[in-house]
């Protein structure tokens, strides 16, 4: 299974852009911060991550603005074929 649900801030938004077949494409960068139990312990956690939204929700991430509090739901995938780098395909952008 690969499903990442995941709150954070929106730390940065890049202009809505267009595949060669037309579809809207999002991309934005998010921060998370929270405190875990991690192996009985409570550790905090920091990462960020960039997000990508194609169709109707590439306009929903297109319009956030930075410092909005969201909570994700997606995919991890490459960035690209030829990429290491993951990056969170959404399935659901909720505003906090």
């Amino acid at each position: 299974m690969n499903r990442l649900l995941i709150s954070g801030v929106v730390i940065q938004v890049e202009p809505l852009r267009h595949s060669p077949a037309g579809v809207p494409i999002a991309e934005a960068a998010i921060a998370h911060r929270s405190s875990q139990t991690v192996a009985g312990q409570m550790r905090q956690v920091e990462c960020e991550l960039t997000v990508q939204a194609s169709g109707s929700l590439a306009a929903q991430l297109a319009h956030l603005t930075s410092g909005t509090q969201v909570k994700l739901e997606g995919v991890l995938n490459r960035r690209s074929v030829n990429s290491r780098q993951l990056i969170l395909i959404l399935n659901r952008i909720e505003k906090e």
